[in-house]
């Protein structure tokens, strides 16, 4: 559908947009895109430079914090086995 417009077509659509907008409405719009696109690069660039420091400073701190001693498990001593209940306990879970 579009993959036939060509130069004169392209001439004919920006003729009418100057006349539309005006020659200062669009060369202001072309100078407030040129702007935004500066500030957003800038942004990204300092975004990544916060984000290079941040992980800068986490290696530092991990390098200069020794890690926690090593502790060696410990044996579990075996728990004692209750005898089984016999029918005339009250405490017996086992009673009707």
């Amino acid at each position: 559908m579009f993959g036939s417009l060509g130069a004169p077509e392209l001439l004919i659509i920006g003729a009418v947009i100057i006349l539309i907008f005006g020659v200062g409405k669009i060369s202001g719009l072309g100078r407030e895109l040129g702007s935004s696109i500066k500030e957003f690069r800038r942004a990204v660039k300092d975004e990544d430079a916060e984000a290079a420091k941040q992980a800068q400073l986490q290696q530092t701190t991990q390098q200069q914090v020794p890690p926690p001693p090593a502790v060696p498990p410990q044996a579990q001593a075996p728990q004692p086995q209750q005898p089984p209940a016999q029918q005339g306990d009250p405490k017996s879970p086992n009673v009707f």
